[in-house]
C-alpha cells in the first residue's frame, strides 16, 4: 500500500472514530431524560448562573431570570397584577412565587424554571403568602388568613394536605422559614399591638417553642445557620434596630450589634463563616451593606454610603453578594466582590428591580425530574399568562 492510501485510510479511520464517540455521547444525554417526563428538562450550564428577580419595569411587578452577567434577559410571567417574592426548589427545576392576578387577592403560585405551567395552589378568597419551600422541595409553608387571623398553614406540592401549624387565630404569624434539616419552622408572633417574638414549631405541628420574650421587641425575619442550630434576625428594643443570634443548643440570645443605628435583615453566608446584613451607621443614614463574623468582629463595609441599598443575598460560592442599589431614581440589582468590593450592574433598567436570588448549587447540565416534577404532572394545561 502506498504513501497516499495509507494517509487516506487514517482520514476515514479518524472520521469513523469521531462519528462514533458523537454517537455515543449523544445517546449518553439522551439517556439522561426520563421517559414520558412531563415537559423538557429545564437545562442549566455549569458555567451559567442564573438568578431571579422582580422587575416593575412593563409597569407592574412581574418576574424575570436572567445569568450573573446580565445577559439572557427572559420575563416569566406576564399580567396586569402583581407576581413577586419568588423561589427556586432545591433542584432548580420549580419557582414559587406570590401574585395577586386573582381579582386582586393574594395567593400562592407555583411554575416550572421557565415560566410554564403557571398554577395558582393555595385557592382562597382572604390572603395567602409569603410561600417558602421545604428543603427536600415536597412541602410549603405559607401564611394565610382563610381562618380569621393570618396563621400559619403547611401543604404538599399539589396543594392538598393543607395543616394548619398555628395554635391561634388571634395573633399573626409572620415571616415562615424552614431550618436546612427540615425538622423545625421558624416565625414572628405579633400581637394586637404590633410586638412580636420568636418561635419555632416542628414541621409535623407537634410542637411549638418561643425563643425571644421581649414585651416590647419587633422581631424580623429569621435566618437559619447552616447546621441548623442557630438563628439569626434583627429586633427594635429600646427604640434600637439590633442584631441578635439565638443558639438552640445553650437556648441563649446573644447581641451581635450595639449601636444606635438600624441593623436589620442578617444572613450567614452559605458555609457559615460570615454574616451580612443591613445598616444605617455612617455619616449621613443611607442603608448600606456591612458583613462581619459570627461574633460580630471584622466589620467590613461593602457600600461607599452614596446610594441606599437593599435585599443583599450571598452568591452560592460565597465570593461576593448580590443586591439592589437606587441609583439616579432608579432600582437596580448589583452583584459586589467581597474581597475587592468591585460593583457590576446585573440587571439595568428602568423602574424598580428587587429581590434577586441565585439559581441552586451545582446543577449538573441535564437534571433528572424529582418527585416534584411527578406532583407537577398531575397539574393540567399550560396556564402561562
Amino acid at each position: 500500500m502506498n504513501r497516499l492510501s495509507l494517509i487516506w485510510l487514517y482520514f476515514l479511520m479518524s472520521v469513523t472514530l469521531l462519528f462514533v464517540m458523537a454517537c455515543t455521547n449523544l445517546t449518553e444525554k439522551q439517556s439522561l431524560q426520563p421517559e414520558n417526563s412531563p415537559l423538557p428538562l429545564y437545562k442549566s450550564e455549569k458555567t451559567k448562573q442564573n438568578l431571579l428577580f422582580v422587575s416593575n419595569q412593563d409597569g407592574d411587578r412581574e418576574i424575570f431570570l436572567t445569568d450573573i452577567n446580565g445577559a439572557f434577559l427572559t420575563q416569566l410571567t406576564f399580567n396586569d397584577r402583581d407576581d413577586y417574592d419568588a423561589s427556586w426548589s432545591a433542584d432548580g427545576q420549580f419557582i414559587l412565587f406570590s401574585s395577586n392576578r386573582d381579582n386582586g387577592n393574594a395567593e400562592v403560585y407555583i411554575m416550572h424554571a421557565d415560566g410554564s405551567n403557571q398554577t395558582n395552589l393555595s385557592n382562597s378568597r382572604g390572603y395567602d403568602g409569603q410561600p417558602r419551600w421545604s428543603p427536600d422541595g415536597q412541602s410549603i409553608v405559607f401564611n394565610s388568613d382563610r381562618n380569621g387571623g393570618i396563621g400559619l398553614y403547611v401543604m404538599s406540592l399539589d396543594s392538598k394536605n393543607i395543616k394548619q401549624l398555628s395554635k391561634d387565630d388571634t395573633d399573626s404569624y409572620a415571616f415562615p422559614a424552614w431550618s436546612p434539616n427540615g425538622e423545625w419552622i421558624s416565625y414572628s408572633k405579633q400581637d394586637f399591638k404590633g410586638k412580636s417574638n420568636i418561635w419555632i414549631v416542628k414541621a409535623d405541628g407537634s410542637e411549638h417553642k418561643q425563643l425571644t420574650n421581649t414585651r416590647k421587641s419587633e422581631e424580623g425575619q429569621v435566618h437559619w445557620s447552616p447546621n441548623s442550630q442557630k438563628l439569626l434576625y434583627h429586633s427594635r428594643r429600646n427604640r434600637e434596630y439590633n442584631i441578635y443570634l439565638f443558639d438552640l443548643t445553650s437556648m441563649e440570645e446573644q447581641q451581635l450589634t450595639y449601636l444606635r443605628s438600624a441593623d436589620s435583615r442578617p444572613q450567614w453566608s452559605n458555609k457559615g463563616e460570615q454574616i451580612v446584613f443591613l445598616s444605617t451607621r455612617g455619616p449621613v443614614g443611607r442603608t448600606q451593606l456591612f458583613i462581619m463574623k459570627e461574633d460580630g468582629s471584622q466589620l467590613q463595609s461593602l457600600s461607599d454610603a452614596r446610594f441606599q441599598v437593599d435585599n443583599a443575598t450571598w452568591l452560592l460560592d460565597d465570593s461576593g453578594l448580590l443586591f439592589v442599589s437606587w441609583q439616579s431614581g432608579v432600582s437596580n440589582v448589583y452583584s459586589v466582590d467581597v474581597k475587592t468590593g468591585e460593583q457590576i450592574a446585573i440587571s439595568p433598567a428602568k423602574g424598580y428591580q428587587s429581590q434577586p436570588l441565585p439559581e441552586p448549587a451545582v446543577l449538573p447540565k441535564y437534571l433528572s425530574l424529582s418527585r416534584i416534577a411527578n406532583t407537577a404532572s398531575k397539574v393540567s394545561g399550560d396556564k402561562r399568562q
